[in-house]
């Protein structure tokens, strides 16, 4: 399944910042500290369900919302395909914070941090 992942004007989010009145309704999204000084992108959180309710609960969240400089971008997927896909990213991208996704078998989709 090819995801069309959100960016700004061409650039990922900024999590503190992002307008929720430009989210798909459902789908999957990922949170991460871009690398800076040779150190490489962290993922931190892989989401998914009611995008706008669960990225504002991500925002809120103590060890992530407090953070400045974090990256976000997310995906329109079908509630049908959602726990597949999360599944998917959780495998792959390995973020340090978060839900264990619903078991479900992975379904393959582009990552975001290569779109």
């Amino acid at each position: 399944m090819q995801l069309q992942w959100y960016k700004s004007a061409g650039e990922w989010c900024l999590l503190d910042k992002v307008d929720s009145t430009d989210m798909d309704p459902y789908g999957v999204f990922v949170v991460w500290r871009p690398g800076v000084e040779g150190r490489a992108s962290m993922v931190l959180y892989v989401g998914r369900g009611a995008l706008r309710r669960e990225i504002e609960r991500c925002r809120r969240d103590p060890l992530i919302g407090n953070s400045s400089g974090l990256r976000i971008t997310w995906a329109k997927a079908d509630p049908v395909d959602v726990d597949g896909v999360a599944s998917y990213l959780y495998q792959q991208l390995r973020p340090l914070w978060g839900e264990v996704p619903a078991p479900a078998p992975p379904q393959t989709v582009n990552l975001p941090l290569t779109a």
